[in-house]
């Protein structure tokens, strides 16, 4: 089970690091091609457009897998690690569902685009398959959220400092 989720944490954060690379090469040409040569990069937006999903469905359920979403804690000072435990699981069960939902309602949309066959505009690249991607991911970050109801973290998050 271990070497799954490495495999899958190490594959979700190449993606991302590809994506973004990506995405910053390809600005860095189209510009320069843009400015320099008067010869812009065809299809730049749409290829930033779909290497952005990648980078922002591969980063939530790496986030999810690694307790890193953003939370607030203004009055967490005030409970006792029992309620503050059902907190959190009470907020995974949630998390969970509307992720489930998500993806369940993206997977629907992923076959209509694969059944009307929608494309880019410009580079006619086929949108279903970035969907499907997007359902995937989906419904990985709500198993990741259903994981989170059953194992505790492994150390409790660092409290901001007051000296800084």
């Amino acid at each position: 089970m271990r070497r799954l989720d490495r495999f899958i944490t190490a594959a979700l954060k190449l993606i991302t690091v590809l994506s973004l690379c990506g995405m910053s090469l390809l600005t860095v040409v189209d510009a320069s091609g843009r400015y320099l040569l008067n010869r812009p990069v065809s299809g730049t937006v749409e290829l930033v457009e779909l290497m952005m999903v990648a980078v922002i469905f591969s980063s939530i359920p790496l986030m999810t897998r690694a307790r890193g979403h953003i939370t607030v804690d203004s009055f967490s000072h005030f409970m006792s690690p029992g309620v503050l435990r059902a907190q959190d699981t009470v907020a995974a069960l949630v998390a969970t569902v509307v992720s489930g939902f998500l993806a369940w309602v993206t997977l629907h949309k992923a076959a209509s685009t694969a059944n009307y066959g929608d494309m880019t505009a410009l580079l006619h690249i086929p949108l279903a398959p970035f969907v499907y991607f997007m359902a995937g991911l989906l419904a990985l970050d709500a198993v990741y959220q259903l994981l989170n109801v059953f194992i505790a973290p492994s150390s409790p998050a660092p409290s901001p400092s007051t000296h800084d």
